[in-house]
């Protein structure tokens, strides 16, 4: 076997004594002015009405006509003292401007308008035109298109999150407004209340009344005036049943690969838990789940290569490659970076029957005009602007940066850094917008992901075709690609997390505006540096020179050149060993934490994102389980690592999801003794009935207590008036019905800690709990309810007199939580705050009469 430094050596041996590379022809910039129109229009189109997107449309064109002929024209008037003093430069200027592009644009900007026009066709006229003109109530049929995201709004004068709920996307199948209905093919968002709304899942069909605000441009927004109801679910179609079998089959290769398999194949995130999304985009990986042009040339070239081996000529070869990148977007659906990948594909592929080079950037283009005159509100979508934005750094700066990589590191390691580098670069400023911080890690990580990430998608795709073979003849064909790529999505799961905990992670950023422009101008003097060195370096050497007299310079000894070899060996020696010691301290650390056993714990504060989850310990792999959050996944994981093989009890505090939502890996965990919940509703949470049918569950009574090995329970609330008080409870009312516990944990020492849990109480029921419970509710660590929220009061918070706070929420969570006056009264009251969104799943161990913190990875 080669030794690693030969190998290394002689590859940038080989580099250094090569010239530069032909850059290939990737710019042609003819189609670009029409693409940047087209984008711009369909923008327009989306936010602002059609006679304000059509002036938009026209003042571009005029700035491209005006912006040619200046430059134009400067650059002859900078030519004419040379060449032609006598002649005037505008006319010249004037003929000389590229009259193509300019009616491509109009052309593009045109077919935009035309299609957004007959777009909002469809919104402004018959029942569902009336009522958006109206502002009416319509009840409709509908198909959930996307699973329902929280929202908050401040009330007037406030700072945060007095209105709460779900917004969604639905697929209006029919909408009838006062007495008039009709068929309709509509996706509107809909913001709606309450846990009807928030338990819905893609593809469930429903009815429901919706109210219409003002009308406004763009797609229809809607809110819930009643909850949802079910309608009968249409047979699967092929689709479905191909995603949900390779999502069953990698259900049992454990949480991170169950995640990351589907979404590194076909796009499939669900499964992904909120602790494994937030690590992979504090390191800039996300990019991995989203189905993009890697994916689609690796379904192209695969096909079109077994194709090749079959005995196929060129034009079989390239039929079979389209045929089975078409079959792939029809499983994966209607993702943005997914169809622009998918045109430029196609256009490639025309280009090559007819005989054309196939030219990226004016590809990229004749995919960005197609797809926006055919969809305007993609010009709209964060997706696929990130998309074009990484495909044209890569097409742009993409070779220029390999080159100036490619001195000084072999031609692989140069690559695997130069394509995230670049794409990185150019989609910077609309990432800072998303997310006003930056990524530190998001390069080293994304070099390391790299190799893992053809792998893995490769045994996906394999896994997909063997378990859809007829008659499941490929089902046990399929364990072993699935088994490899699960372990290479362990490791990019374990890369994710490693560099995410890595000091200084995130680094802050400027929000809004200002973060936008400051990182605009720092991306572009970044990629005009790199362009302007490979420009330098590329330039051909002067050949003029000076010829000097008197005898030639003694020629340079031999063992000069073996010390500079040795020492260029030496260098890059220790690069290698640098960049090989930073893979084997991952893998250790990986390797470390897979297997540290957990701690002796008194209690554990699950990190399962924006929701609750705490375990209380009864005895050895025994625990009670207060409430699950809303992740399957991350729940699982916590009950991993926290080695709980059995729950003595498991406590819904109310039935809202992001305290209920992670029941199905309960259901899969098993050994589960009984369950308490509580609700202001007269039935028990529809999660509970369907994860788990059969296990005891009931409401307990307030003053009942339970004691399970060292952990002694009592009910402080609700009262029993509460379920059924309400036919369809508000949030409110939901979060005031909730389970409140006192929780005594003795340990082995005879001491004891006494815990407050109260759901998402709000002040109304906290003042309620402080006059019925009265001494009871002084604990020693309080978790703070409602997640801090500010409607929660701080009057539970002196009543309690904790030693500890706790609050359990999601990180970067959109209603505020916690609050900043709930952080300021604990600050005041002196009382240290642990939080999962900062600390990650936390384990509280007794030691000595004190709790020690320690984080549960």
């Amino acid at each position: 076997m080669r030794h690693p430094v030969a190998w290394w050596a002689r590859a940038l041996e080989h580099q250094e004594h090569r010239d530069a590379r032909a850059p290939g022809r990737t710019w042609d910039l003819r189609l670009v002015p029409a693409a940047l129109g087209a984008w711009l229009t369909g923008l327009l189109a989306v936010r602002l009405p059609p006679e304000r997107a059509a002036a938009g449309g026209v003042l571009y064109l005029a700035a491209l006509v005006l912006g040619t002929v200046l430059v134009l024209a400067a650059a002859r008037v900078l030519r004419r003292g040379r060449s032609h003093p006598g002649r005037s430069g505008a006319p010249g200027a004037w003929r000389a401007v590229p009259w193509s592009a300019v009616a491509l644009s109009a052309l593009a900007v045109t077919a935009v308008l035309l299609s957004s026009t007959a777009a909002r066709h469809e919104t402004t006229h018959g029942p569902l035109g009336e009522a958006l003109a109206a502002g009416g109530t319509l009840a409709v049929t509908a198909e959930v298109a996307e699973p329902p995201r929280r929202w908050a709004a401040p009330a007037p004068g406030t700072a945060h999150e007095d209105r709460t709920g779900v917004v969604l996307e639905l697929r209006l199948e029919r909408v009838t407004h006062r007495g008039r209905g009709g068929p309709v093919d509509v996706t509107a968002t809909v913001f709606a209340d309450g846990p009807g709304w928030a338990a819905l899942v893609p593809g469930r069909r429903i009815t429901a009344v919706l109210t219409a605000g003002p009308p406004a441009p763009g797609p229809p927004v809607l809110r819930a005036a009643a909850p949802p109801a079910d309608l009968p679910a249409k047979e699967p179609r092929p689709r479905e049943q191909v995603r949900e079998r390779f999502v069953l089959a990698t259900a049992g290769l454990g949480p991170d690969a169950a995640g990351l398999l589907p979404g590194m194949t076909f796009g499939e995130r669900a499964g992904i838990g909120p602790e494994l999304e937030q690590a992979m985009r504090d390191t800039g990986l996300t990019h991995l789940t989203a189905v993009s042009g890697a994916n689609c040339a690796l379904v192209t070239a695969l096909a079109g290569h077994a194709a090749l081996s079959l005995g196929a000529g060129r034009r079989t070869c390239l039929a079979a490659g389209l045929g089975a990148l078409a079959a792939f977007v029809l499983l994966v659906g209607p993702d943005p970076s997914v169809l622009r990948a998918a045109v430029m594909g196609g256009l490639a592929a025309l280009s090559l029957l007819t005989g054309r080079t196939a030219v990226s950037l004016a590809t990229l283009s004749g995919a960005v005009i197609a797809l926006v005159v055919v969809r305007p509100a993609l010009a709209a979508e964060y997706g696929f602007v990130l998309s074009v934005l990484a495909t044209a750094g890569i097409v742009v700066s993409g070779r220029p940066f390999t080159r100036r990589l490619g001195t000084r590191v072999p031609d692989v390691l140069a690559v695997a850094v130069a394509i995230p580098a670049t794409a990185q670069l150019w989609c910077a400023p609309v990432l800072v917008l998303l997310q006003p911080a930056v990524p530190v890690y998001a390069l080293p990580a994304n070099v390391l992901a790299a190799p893992l990430v053809p792998v893995v998608t490769v045994c996906g795709l394999a896994g997909l075709l063997l378990l859809n073979l007829p008659d499941g003849t490929g089902a046990a064909a399929a364990v072993l690609p699935l088994g490899v790529g699960a372990v290479g999505a362990r490791l990019v799961a374990g890369t994710a997390r490693a560099l995410a905990g890595a000091p200084g992670a995130l680094a802050p950023w400027p929000e809004g505006l200002p973060g936008v422009l400051l990182m605009t101008l720092a991306s572009a003097a970044a990629l005009l540096t790199v362009h302007a060195l490979d420009v330098r370096h590329r330039r051909p050497a002067p050949s003029a020179g000076t010829l000097r007299e008197g005898p030639a310079p003694a020629p340079v000894p031999e063992e000069h050149w073996r010390v500079q070899a040795r020492r260029r060996r030496n260098r890059r020696t220790a690069a290698a060993a640098a960049v090989l010691l930073a893979v084997v301290l991952l893998a250790v650390r990986a390797a470390v934490d897979a297997h540290r056993p957990p701690p002796a714990w008194e209690a554990v504060l699950c990190d399962v994102g924006q929701g609750d989850a705490v375990l209380l310990r009864t005895a050895p792999g025994r625990a009670v389980l207060v409430d699950t959050g809303p992740d399957p996944h991350a729940l699982a994981q916590c009950l991993r690592r926290s080695g709980v093989e059995h729950l003595d009890l498991v406590v819904l505090s109310h039935a809202h999801a992001d305290h209920t939502g992670g029941l199905p890996a309960l259901a899969r965990h098993g050994r589960i003794g009984e369950v308490w919940y509580a609700t202001a509703a007269a039935a028990p949470p529809d999660e509970l009935t369907h994860a788990l049918p059969g296990t005891p569950a009931r409401r307990p009574s307030p003053g009942e207590t339970r004691t399970l090995g060292g952990l002694r329970l009592t009910v402080l609330a609700p009262e029993p008036t509460a379920p059924g008080r309400w036919s369809d409870p508000s949030s409110s009312d939901e979060n005031n019905a909730s389970l409140v516990l006192r929780a005594e944990l003795t340990g082995a020492d005879g001491g004891t800690t006494s815990w407050l849990l109260a759901g998402d109480l709000e002040e109304e029921g906290a003042r309620a709990l402080v006059r019925t419970a009265g001494p009871l509710v002084d604990v020693d660590v309080l978790k703070v309810s409602h997640h801090g929220a500010r409607n929660g009061g701080t009057g539970i918070i002196d009543a309690a007199d904790p030693r500890l706070a706790v609050v359990s929420v999601g990180r970067g969570n959109d209603y505020g939580h916690p609050h900043p006056s709930i952080l300021a009264h604990l600050e005041r009251s002196g009382v240290p705050l642990l939080r999962t969104d900062e600390h990650g799943g936390v384990a509280l161990v007794r030691r000595e009469q004190r709790l020690l913190a320690v984080p549960l990875r």
